[in-house]
C-alpha cells in the first residue's frame, strides 16, 4: 500500500491504479454501505483518520480500514455527503509524507564507500581523519528541518549563498509505534513505512562542528515521498537506491551497505528520547555524490566543480522498491 498526503487540507490518499483516493471520506462510504452505523463519518474519524500521524497512530487497523474501503469503492463512487472519493495524480496536488511535530533525523557518514571516495578525493591529512573519525563508534546525526520539505515535481531553489549544492539520495525509515529505550533487534516493529529521500546539501567550506546543519537546511532542503511504502515484506536493509543528474546515473546503492542499520539507528537515537508516529530516520547516502566524485584541493577549493548541480539540472532519485523522486533545480529568487 502507498500512503499519500495530498490536497489543501493535507489528507491521507492511497496511491491507487494511478489515482489517490481518499482514505477517510473512502472508509466512511464503506462504513454506510456495509454497516448500520448512524454516523459513519464520526466513526471513520476515529479508525481511519484524515491526518497523517493520527493515521499512523491507529497502526494496522487503519490500514486494514483504508484497504477494505479501496476495494469496496466502485468506479469513482462519492462519499456520504457526496464528496469526490478519487482524484488523478494530475488534478491533486501531493504534499511531502511528514506531519506536524514530526522530527527527520539523518544518519551521518553511514556509508563506508561515500566516506572512502570523499578521503580518496582529498590530501589533506586532517580532512582525511576526520572523514575516518565520522564512521567510528556510535552513529552520528543530525536534524532536517521538516518544514524544509520538498516532493516529487517540485522545483527545488539553489540557495544563493553556495556555490556547491549535492544531492543524497537515501531512504526514509517512517516510525510507527511510539517507544523510548528502543533495542536494535526490536526495532523493526517500530518501522511504519519507507519512502525516499533526498538529502540537498550545501559543501561550501562545510565543517563538522556546531555549525554543520546550516549547510544541511535550507527551503526545499528535505526531498521526500512522493508517498509510504507499506509492505511487511520489504527487507529494510535491501532496498536499492540511485540517482541520475539530467539522465546520468552518479549513484547505485542499496541499503545493505549501511554502516549503522535501522535497528542500531533507531536504538541509538531512542535512548532516554521517544520516538513518536510520524518521524523519520534517513539512512545516509552511497557514493557518486558531487563532493565525493570531485578532487579537493589543500585551500578546501574543488579542482574541478562540474559534477556540481547548477540551475537547470534535473535529478531524479529512485528506487525499485518505492518509487521515484524528481526535481528540477531552479535560481533562487
Amino acid at each position: 500500500m502507498k500512503i499519500a498526503v495530498f490536497g489543501p487540507a493535507r489528507r491521507v490518499g492511497i496511491a491507487h491504479d494511478g489515482s489517490i483516493i481518499d482514505a477517510n471520506a473512502a472508509y466512511a462510504r464503506y462504513l454506510a454501505d456495509t454497516t448500520d452505523t448512524a454516523r459513519p463519518s464520526a466513526r471513520a474519524d476515529s479508525e481511519v483518520p484524515a491526518g497523517l500521524n493520527a493515521f499512523i497512530t491507529e497502526g494496522k487497523p487503519a490500514l486494514d480500514g483504508a484497504r477494505a474501503a479501496v476495494e469496496h469503492l466502485s468506479g469513482d463512487g462519492v462519499g456520504v455527503d457526496g464528496e469526490q472519493l478519487r482524484f488523478a495524480l494530475d488534478e491533486i496536488m501531493l504534499h511531502a509524507p511528514i506531519e506536524g511535530a514530526s522530527r527527520i533525523f539523518a544518519a551521518l557518514a553511514n556509508f563506508a564507500d561515500h566516506m572512502q571516495a570523499a578521503a580518496d578525493n582529498t590530501d589533506d591529512a586532517d580532512a582525511q581523519a576526520t572523514l575516518a573519525r565520522l564512521q567510528e563508534g556510535r552513529p552520528k546525526y543530525f536534524i532536517k528541518d521538516a518544514r524544509c520539505t520538498s516532493i516529487d515535481g517540485d522545483d527545488v531553489r539553489y540557495p544563493a549563498r553556495t556555490e556547491h549544492l549535492d544531492y543524497e539520495a537515501e531512504v526514509a525509515a517512517i516510525i510507527g509505534p511510539r517507544g523510548r529505550d528502543i533495542p536494535a533487534d526490536g526495532f523493526r516493529a517500530h518501522i511504519w513505512g519507507y519512502t525516499l529521500a533526498n538529502d540537498w546539501s550545501v559543501r561550501d567550506n562545510v565543517s563538522f562542528g556546531p555549525d554543520f546543519q546550516y549547510s544541511k537546511n535550507f527551503d526545499t532542503a528535505a526531498g521526500l515521498g512522493p508517498w509510504i511504502v507499506i509492505d511487511d515484506d520489504i527487507d529494510p536493509h535491501d532496498i536499492p537506491i540511485e540517482t541520475r543528474v539530467n539522465g546520468e546515473l552518479r549513484q547505485n546503492g542499496n541499503t545493505a551497505s549501511m554502516i549503522h542499520d535501522f535497528g542500531a539507528l533507531g536504538a541509538h537515537l531512542s535512548r532516554d528520547m521517544t520516538l513518536y508516529p510520524g518521524d523519520m530516520i534517513l539512512s545516509g547516502t552511497p557514493k557518486g555524490t558531487a563532493v565525493d566524485s570531485s578532487k579537493r584541493l589543500d585551500d578546501g577549493t574543488f579542482s574541478d566543480d562540474s559534477r556540481f548541480l547548477k540551475p537547470g539540472d534535473r535529478v531524479e532519485v529512485t528506487s525499485t522498491v518505492l518509487g521515484s523522486l524528481r526535481n528540477d533545480v531552479t535560481k533562487a529568487d
